[in-house]
């Protein structure tokens, strides 16, 4: 099962549930994103609102288990294809999934923490230094596991002929690879005291905003476009790797784009001074609102419209998850993170940590999604 796939046939049966809560195409994407935003608003009351929390586990270790939540769920639902799992008929597949999510999301870095932790100070438990440690390896892995079953398309495993499984396995161990060394390359020399094999290639904003910024280049492409223009390259191995490389490419041409936009549009002059050389960051704090959309488009709408050329219909998509990004980040920074969210003003009228907030939502949506197959809804069809 592919939880985020280009192939429009397979989101149209996808979204199309047996039983359930039938609706029109528009008050279905309605009701999902209100869904979603009530289960992420519940539980940001019980963990991380700083007025209103019963437990307060913000911004960490509430962070580092929601990253590491996600790229579990990259783990069960893409690199496995919820393998082990749709056996079991809804809503146990999805309780099931997400309690071992749940599970591993708090295991996995705690033995980082926890463990590892005690020989290496950068993941230390010790003030709480190692929780950013752990949390950031979910920035490269993201990319580093969930490029591989989608814009590379399982390659050269899919060719192979070897197992599902074991082709699953095999991406995990090539996730791993990737994963290691983006994070020893671009994170670990920011963060570690000892002697490091080379100075920071970036500075730590940059290394986040940037390859946040490849993120957004992959889910684009993947999920818009269509895996264009890589799908362009007859042989599959040519398309896999264009499109590993080739979004690192595109992503840096978005990174400067969003930095100048969000230096002299979105963000206010006077905050844009006083974060100084934290600047570099945000554009992963408008990019997280992006690649909200861009899931969401792809995966609940069902990659509206299609009625028109292929070109036409990418065009409108793409404008429609950015100027929605858009909307969004401002909506948020200008009212919702202060006022709602209770978070802190970095400046008046302007706030908030775009970052944790929707990759909550992001992790709400997808385990609705893809775990739980809109469990309780159907879409009804009509003509695109």
């Amino acid at each position: 099962m592919e939880p985020i796939s280009s192939d429009i046939a397979a989101q149209e049966e996808l979204l199309i549930a047996p039983s359930g809560l039938v609706l029109r195409p528009f008050v279905f994407s309605i009701a999902v994103f209100l869904i979603v935003h009530a289960i992420s608003l519940g539980i940001w009351r019980l963990f991380v609102d700083t007025k209103l929390a019963v437990w307060k586990y913000s911004p960490q270790p509430f962070g580092m288990y929601l990253f590491w939540g996600i790229l579990v769920l990259v783990f069960i639902g893409f690199n496995f294809g919820m393998a082990g799992f749709s056996t079991f008929k809804q809503p146990v597949r999805g309780c099931i999934a997400t309690v071992v999510t749940v599970g591993l999301a708090f295991l996995l870095p705690g033995v980082l923490v926890y463990g590892y932790g005690t020989l290496d100070p950068a993941f230390s438990s010790v003030g709480g230094v190692g929780y950013g440690a752990a949390g950031l390896i979910v920035l490269i892995g993201f990319y580093g596991f969930g490029i591989l079953p989608t814009g590379m398309s399982g390659w050269p495993w899919s060719d192979s002929g070897v197992k599902p499984v074991l082709g699953s396995v095999a991406q995990l161990a090539c996730g791993c690879c990737l994963t290691g060394l983006g994070y020893f390359l671009l994170i670990y020399p920011n963060l570690t005291t000892a002697s490091g094999p080379h100075a920071p290639l970036l500075a730590l904003p940059v290394a986040i905003g940037w390859f946040y910024s490849v993120i957004v280049a992959w889910l684009t492409t993947f999920l818009i476009f269509d895996n264009w223009p890589w799908s362009m390259l007859n042989r599959k191995s040519h398309a896999a790797l264009a499109a590993l490389v080739g979004n690192f490419l595109l992503g840096t041409a978005l990174y400067a784009g969003h930095l100048a936009l969000l230096r002299w549009v979105l963000i206010p002059s006077s905050a844009v001074e006083k974060l100084g050389a934290s600047l570099p960051i945000w554009p992963a704090q408008l990019g997280v609102w992006i690649a909200f959309w861009l899931i969401f488009w792809a995966n609940v709408t069902g990659n509206w419209p299609n009625r028109f050329g292929m070109s036409t219909n990418r065009v409108i998509r793409a404008s429609i998850c950015w100027g929605l990004g858009l909307i969004s980040f401002e909506i948020y920074t200008r009212w919702f993170a202060v006022s709602v969210l209770h978070e802190a003003e970095i400046v008046p009228g302007f706030g908030g940590d775009p970052l944790t907030w929707v990759d909550l939502l992001n992790y709400v949506m997808l385990i609705y999604v893809v775990y739980f197959e809109f469990y309780g809804l159907s879409k009804r069809k009509s003509a695109n």
